[in-house]
């Protein structure tokens, strides 16, 4: 995420002064070049999945996706041509999609179903990290040390990720308490004769099948597509709003996705624990009924027809108000999907082991995840752009209110507590 945000405040530069394109066309191929990444991620999400999922071990997949993030960045940062700058861009998204799936499984792979939550929820917080500060810290050097230095923070960065995927010391399966007997690990280490032609054609076509027929599993990934398609709203909708109803110019706009960010940091741990110990059910139905009253509230704010939200100074401290405990909020949303998929893909192999072949299903799990997201990343700017020039950012605010009531619906119906979620795993409508 670092890498993704990384790019933005020097598109500008990139366009017109290294492929010298006109400054008319640069909106234009700047959106072009973000919605260019998720695409891609959306068709190369579930055979990134397949493929790590059946591969011997996670560490070469791994390494392929960091190994292609550094080729693609440097192909971006060496562009004189569209095309080139385009290639580079395709490829730093289908490898930050590997990486990012790969990485997400090879963690859920390593620890506890009930540690599944607060695993999650730390990784998010690091995710949220680097949201911030991939575009402060590329403009702040750009401007201080100028367009190479700048490339070769990311270049580094990678290359320490390759280090530290290389010290880690994986295996196939979570540690366990008991010491294997020397059959066992015999067994292990063969494969049985008479069962690897069974199972070779088993794991592809059942997995698809068995998790999309799961209401459990087409209502995480609506809220997994809403979840990116409201966050990516707010990058094409803020900005013109609060220039135009509070006259605020690039600094407070920065200042604005920065508290609408750092919540994050030190909730999401919180979030994810509260999910180890009651479930997704109540944060997340909870967590999106709460974020709709602020979006109303954001509508109102500075709007001249309701004077009580904009005489007096106080449409700018409900704007602020509104936009941090949606910042709040956010972390019992977005980490759903990890929770409840990982919980369904153990519960189906422990019922039926080997069903999603050697190598689980995780990565295909989080290839899911990755399309819902990067689907809701494409679309959302779209859709609130188009709302906003249709009606106005008032009542924008309310159809997206209503979205996220009709998620909280769903997620208090579909969703599972703690206490009976293991009963869900057995429902396949």
């Amino acid at each position: 995420m670092f890498l993704y945000g990384f790019l933005v405040p020097m598109l500008p530069y990139m366009l017109q002064e290294r492929l010298h394109l006109r400054s008319d066309q640069t909106q234009r191929f700047t959106s072009i070049s973000l919605a260019l990444h998720g695409l891609v991620s959306v068709f190369g999400g579930p055979l990134i999945g397949h493929f790590a999922d059946n591969a011997p071990n996670r560490k070469i997949p791994f390494l392929i996706a960091l190994v292609g993030c550094i080729i693609g960045t440097f192909m971006v940062a060496c562009a004189t041509s569209v095309g080139v700058f385009f290639g580079g861009r395709a490829l730093q998204g289908i490898s930050g999609s590997g990486a990012w799936i790969v990485g997400l499984a090879t963690a859920a792979n390593a620890v506890d179903p009930d540690q599944i939550g607060t695993t999650m929820g730390i990784l998010m917080a690091f995710v949220n990290a680097g949201v911030m500060t991939g575009p402060m810290v590329s403009g702040f050097i750009l401007e201080a040390a100028g367009y190479w230095f700048t490339w070769s923070v990311p270049v580094v960065l990678l290359l320490i990720d390759v280090a530290a995927r290389l010290l880690i010391v994986e295996s196939s399966e979570r540690p366990s308490t008991q010491v294997p007997t020397q059959a066992e690990e015999t067994d292990n280490l063969l494969p049985s004769p008479e069962g690897d032609g069974k199972q070779s054609s088993a794991p592809s076509s059942n997995f698809w099948r068995i998790m999309l027929s799961n209401c459990r599993v087409i209502t995480v990934l609506a809220i997994g597509l809403w979840g990116p398609a409201l966050n990516t709203s707010f990058n094409a909708t803020i900005p013109l709003h609060v220039l135009d109803i509070f006259g605020w110019g690039p600094s407070v706009v920065g200042l604005m996705f920065f508290l609408l960010a750092i919540p994050g940091l030190f909730v999401s741990p919180l979030a994810g624990y509260l999910r180890d110990r009651i479930g997704t059910r109540k944060p997340a139905s909870m967590g999106l009924g709460l974020q709709a009253v602020f979006l109303v509230l954001l509508g109102f704010a500075g709007n001249s027809h309701f004077d009580w939200a904009c005489s007096g100074g106080r449409g700018p401290a409900l704007y602020i108000l509104s936009i941090v405990t949606i910042g709040i909020l956010r972390p019992f949303v977005s980490g759903v999907g990890a929770v409840e998929l990982t919980s369904i893909v153990k519960a189906e192999e422990a019922k039926n082991p080997g069903i999603f072949g050697p190598g689980g299903g995780h990565s295909r799990v989080f290839s899911l995840i990755e399309v819902a997201a990067t689907a809701g990343m494409t679309i959302g700017p779209v859709i609130s752009g188009a709302l906003v020039e249709r009606f106005d950012y008032f009542r924008m605010n309310w159809i997206l209110s209503v979205i996220n009531i009709v998620m909280a619906a769903l997620a208090f119906t579909f969703l599972k507590d703690k206490d009976n979620a293991h009963e869900a795993n057995d429902e396949r409508s």
